[in-house]
């Protein structure tokens, strides 16, 4: 009798716990949170206007090269210039995206690798035998290979003209860059407009699912392309001594800090679901958290949003010029390194925990 009793209790606290836990692992593996939505504000109100944008600049920008090269003045060489920092910016709002064919012909390969090879771009101009979309040329194209050609040929913008005016080659391989940019900006463009229907509808919580790849992608170019290659090579975190050279916009000098600057704005736009082209906001990765968060007493959400804003205000410290705050107080680049690192740990350990994703690439920085 008292072993009935005592296996019938046992029994019912067993089969409580087991539904207990079962509930649990329920909530987390289907959290009820409609991703298509996400996916949906991503693709149509934040990517596709990103792209359409991005190669209208690069139209203008085209449009001044052709002004430039028919009649190389100083003029039309500073108006180029302006052309190539506002492509340069809107750049920015999509480096982070690379999926679909962006991935399969490594379009930010293509646009921004930096820094440039100064003298594979010589050699180049020199032999007139180049094919801009061949990988032997990764350091030779793109935003990079354009500022050494209009910013750093010479010191003055009077002694860069004179290049051009003495010599086509280095118009024939200043068309050249952009025209490649824009070939393969098109090709991505048209690429998207069939391939956005699948990444929406592709919600599942898997390896090869839209939500888990762009998380990732976003992650990856965050904790790669805005952390490490803007700040930490060129401050020396992964170096014995600081690279100065490294810096994006070597050339103009001046524009490191405004680069950086619009990544990171892009890169909280994107996290909070703002819409390119206007304030509005929708389903995102904030919102997302905010779902989940619901019960918790720490908001994930809202300390990544207060982490933006520090990364924010410590970028805002620094020279325009990174070249001349890496030579005249480093510490401060260092420590602009250290508030967006606070930021990466933020989406690669804590959000992904959250949202019960995995990261899918391997970190060989030792960061």
């Amino acid at each position: 009798m008292n072993f009935n009793k005592h296996f019938f209790i046992l029994f019912f606290l067993v089969t409580v716990l087991f539904y207990s836990c079962d509930t649990d692992m329920t909530d987390n593996d289907d959290d009820s949170y409609d991703r298509s939505l996400i996916l949906s504000n991503w693709s149509n109100n934040i990517i596709t206007p990103a792209y359409n944008e991005f190669y209208n600049s690069l139209y203008s920008l085209n449009q001044d090269v052709n002004l430039f090269v028919n009649n190389p003045s100083v003029d039309h060489l500073v108006n180029l210039s302006s052309s190539w920092i506002y492509s340069y910016k809107i750049w920015q709002h999509i480096e982070m995206f690379d999926i679909g064919l962006a991935e399969v012909i490594n379009f930010k390969g293509k646009m921004n690798i930096y820094p440039t090879d100064v003298e594979l771009i010589n050699n180049n101009i020199l032999s007139q035998n180049y094919d801009l979309n061949n990988n032997n040329n990764f350091d030779a194209r793109g935003f990079p290979a354009i500022d050494y050609l209009i910013h750093g040929l010479a010191e003055t913008n009077e002694e860069i003209v004179q290049f051009y005016i003495n010599d086509n080659s280095y118009s024939n391989y200043l068309s050249s860059v952009v025209s490649t940019m824009m070939y393969n900006t098109d090709l991505i463009i048209d690429d998207w407009l069939l391939y956005s229907n699948d990444f929406i509808n592709s919600t599942d919580n898997t390896a090869t699912s839209s939500l888990n790849k762009m998380i990732n992608d976003f992650i990856y170019y965050f904790e790669k392309g805005l952390r490490a290659n803007k700040i930490g090579i060129p401050a020396g975190i992964f170096s014995n001594n600081p690279i100065p050279t490294a810096v994006e916009g070597y050339y103009k000098k001046d524009i490191s800090k405004e680069l950086a600057l619009e990544a990171l704005s892009a890169s909280r736009n994107f996290f909070i679901g703002k819409h390119f082209t206007s304030d509005i906001t929708d389903s995102s990765l904030d919102s997302y958290l905010n779902f989940l968060d619901v019960s918790s007493d720490i908001n994930l959400s809202e300390i990544i949003i207060l982490q933006f804003l520090e990364a924010e205000n410590q970028l805002n410290q620094l020279n325009d010029n990174f070249v001349e705050q890496i030579t005249t107080n480093n510490m401060e680049m260092l420590l602009t390194y250290d508030a967006i690192q606070q930021l990466v740990v933020s989406f690669k350990v804590d959000m992904l925990q959250a949202l019960s994703i995995s990261v899918d690439y391997v970190d060989a920085d030792g960061d």
